[in-house]
């Protein structure tokens, strides 16, 4: 049984056990202690989403996924895969609060920390001006 845990630059993040392993797109995670029917539950819990516009339906899952991504990193061990988790988690919310329209001051945030700082290379400081070299 496979299910789409989440979505990564616009692509689905699918979960399968594989003999009571957990694979994300087919590679194996080191998260422990998932059912069988803890997956089919959650598959269940999707498809059951109340009816309405298909955003709204789509948002409801994605809330899901969020609670059960939280509860695979609580069983997850290693960096790696528990900043996957977290990424995907990051996402989810993400799309949740653009739904709601609460992501204005988050990306105002964003941009003013992660915009890069005009550098001139050659130079190697920062500045507004031209360097003219013959």
């Amino acid at each position: 049984m496979s299910v789409i845990i989440g979505f990564l630059n616009g692509e689905p993040q699918e979960l399968t056990l594989v003999d009571g392993r957990v694979h994300i797109n087919g590679e194996i995670q080191p998260i422990k202690d998932v059912s069988e029917e803890e997956v089919e539950e959650f598959t269940r819990l999707l498809e059951s989403a109340p009816e309405g516009d298909e955003d709204a339906r789509e948002i409801w899952r994605h809330t899901r996924r969020i609670q059960f991504l939280v509860s695979l990193l609580s069983r997850a061990f290693g960096d790696e895969c528990s900043n996957y988790l977290e990424m995907l988690i990051g996402n989810m919310h993400y799309r949740v609060l653009e739904y709601l329209g609460e992501t204005d001051d988050l990306d105002e945030y964003v941009e003013a920390r992660l915009a890069p700082r005009r550098r001139d290379h050659c130079c190697d400081h920062d500045h507004d001006h031209d360097h003219h070299h013959e």
